[in-house]
């Protein structure tokens, strides 16, 4: 295991040391992860959104567990996201809750649905309480966090991922996991945004278990420090699990990085639209297809879709 000192990285002293002594007690295994500092951010305005959640909620049984709240930004059926749940009530040391979009919102960014109604619905995952909901990550952890979905006030953590994908250097911008942990950060929660560095041909859905097993550490030492009150206030971590997180051997605490990915470019037909020059991106984090308005579409001030 390798670390940089905390003068070096910008976290508190106590978090890294608390991150090395976990660590440590691994060094037999092989796995490895990358954390990042996240950063803080100042304490927005709250937004007042419509919500359409079920009428007959039933009542949660009390429980005296630490409540633990899940979202992701690949939707609430991504393998990544049931194998974390999965590990966390296997673990039986939390009360889980999920709110997580009802579909793939990777690449949503901090994007929020405002002015429109939300729709929550009921998931069925094992040992969890679970809604998926027709929004973003952060519209999920707004929501999750209101009051108007669940009975208790604020969770102890917030956990986005595992996500599909890596979200560092610039992909942070980009990544709805990451957001959903920041919106948590500005909303006073302590949270974690967990990507694993997916490649094509290469990885295979039985990494995610791999990487659940990689941070579930990390997790657990994030809860004690919680409830210990030594996690640094106003801190997310940003977790990077890398390709094959089985074959890895420990973990690096560092500072986020300036890593971007550029796009590339190539033309298509432009059947559709004469006129109009027609480009898509074969970037995988974006795969969306544009069109730049031509000289008529932009008179007629309108986008075609």
């Amino acid at each position: 295991m390798t670390s940089t000192s905390a003068k070096n990285n910008g976290l508190s002293a106590a978090l890294v040391s608390n991150l090395q002594d976990v660590l440590s007690k691994r060094r037999g295994g092989n796995e490895e992860g990358v954390v990042s500092d996240g950063s803080a951010a100042e304490e927005a305005p709250s937004t007042s959104d419509s919500v359409d959640v079920p009428a007959a909620a039933e009542e949660e049984i009390e429980d005296s567990r630490p409540i633990v709240l899940v979202t992701n930004g690949d939707g609430i059926d991504s393998p990544g996201l049931v194998s974390l749940v999965e590990a966390l009530v296997r673990e039986g040391l939390y009360n889980v809750h999920v709110c997580a979009p009802q579909t793939d919102k990777s690449a949503s960014a901090h994007s929020m649905t405002p002015g429109e109604t939300i729709a929550a619905s009921s998931a069925n995952i094992k040992g969890a309480t679970a809604f998926e909901v027709s929004g973003t990550p952060v519209d999920c952890i707004s929501l999750g966090l209101s009051g108007a979905l669940f009975a208790w006030s604020k969770p102890v953590l917030v956990i986005s991922g595992i996500n599909q994908g890596s979200s560092c250097g610039h992909q942070m911008f980009y990544s709805g996991a990451v957001a959903g942990a920041r919106e948590a950060l500005i909303s006073g929660v302590p949270s974690l945004s967990i990507s694993l560095n997916w490649k094509k041909d290469e990885s295979q859905e039985s990494d995610f278990k791999d990487a659940v097993g990689v941070c579930l550490p990390l997790i657990n030492a994030t809860i004690r420090d919680i409830e210990k009150g030594v996690f640094p206030k106003d801190c997310s971590l940003n977790i990077e699990i890398p390709t094959s997180p089985s074959s890895n051997k420990g973990f690096k605490v560092t500072k986020q990085s300036m890593w971007r990915q550029s796009p590339s470019w190539q033309g298509v037909s432009a059947n559709r639209h004469p006129g109009a020059g027609n480009f898509m991106s074969n970037q995988q984090s974006l795969g969306a297809q544009l069109a730049q308005l031509g000289r008529d579409a932009s008179a007629a001030g309108a986008a075609p879709p």
